[in-house]
């Protein structure tokens, strides 16, 4: 499993819960999985996946910075 090249969306997600995880310290796990789970659900009839987690990351860096400005 490699963070710069993941093998699939899974793996993408993983690294991605991970590493702005790490960058959030403050936000406890539970919101940042809830938040990627409703990030996803608003993809779930995608047909291009390849840009899913992309997407999902972008919204949760913002839903992240504007809670952590708060």
């Amino acid at each position: 499993m490699s963070s710069t090249n993941p093998d699939n969306e899974y793996e993408a997600l993983i690294h991605i819960i991970r590493r702005l995880g790490d960058r959030y310290p403050a936000v406890e796990d539970d919101v940042v999985l809830e938040i990627v789970a409703e990030e996803l659900e608003r993809f779930d009839g995608a047909r291009l996946r390849d840009y899913v987690p992309l997407l999902v990351e972008r919204r949760l860096r913002e839903r992240l910075r504007s809670a952590h400005a708060a």
